[in-house]
């Protein structure tokens, strides 16, 4: 799984200070679609690329034995970390380039195409086709991203993370009020009663 924190990087570097050849693109008198249908498909892209591992992790990576090996595995956790932000970068570039950019060109010929038929005046034919684009660009993003969080699973993901979390809150909170349990011994039943009404 990519690192949150190099997702979110090349979220920033991308998206929002725009370091991206496709927003270079964007910029020509041609494209005229909206960013929402943008928007979308990367936050397609990024439901992928969460779910994929692009590097090992590092407790797999390195076993810790003494300070040199210590030092080189924080070495190689930034390494890992910058090259993975790169990476996402990268891939968000070149998915917005060359599949979404073709995605919004078919989009604007068949658009231009209809509206031509139609014989309209320049501003409404140019209201209608920024509209038209928009929705059409929108309801593709968001189906592609509907199906890429079907696909990967992730909303149950982030439930089972959100419970995970708040079970070892719990135990923490729990430890630190009633004290630590010691191995091998079970909880009285007016712990575990108090517990659970300090839970809810």
């Amino acid at each position: 799984m990519a690192r949150l924190t190099a997702l979110g990087m090349a979220v920033v570097l991308h998206s929002v200070l725009g370091v991206s050849y496709y927003y270079y693109t964007r910029e020509s008198p041609n494209s005229t679609a909206p960013l929402l249908g943008a928007w979308l498909f990367s936050a397609c892209v990024l439901a992928l690329l969460q779910a994929v591992r692009i590097f090992p992790s590092a407790q797999a990576q390195v076993q810790l034995r003494g300070r040199h090996q210590t030092t080189r595995g924080n070495q190689s956790s930034w390494a890992a970390l910058f090259l993975e932000t790169v990476l996402c970068c990268l891939v968000l570039d070149v998915t917005l380039t060359k599949l979404w950019h073709r995605i919004e060109s078919l989009c604007q010929c068949a658009i231009v195409g209809v509206l031509q038929a139609l014989a309209v005046e320049e501003q409404t034919f140019l209201a209608c086709e920024y509209w038209t684009l928009g929705l059409t660009t929108g309801l593709i993003g968001a189906s592609l991203l509907w199906l890429t969080l079907w696909a990967t699973a992730l909303p149950q993901k982030l439930h089972c993370g959100l419970l995970d979390w708040r079970r070892s809150l719990h135990r923490q909170c729990s430890s630190l009020i009633f004290g630590p349990l010691e191995p091998g011994t079970t909880v009285p039943p007016q712990m575990q009663e108090s517990t659970q009404s300090f839970a809810t």
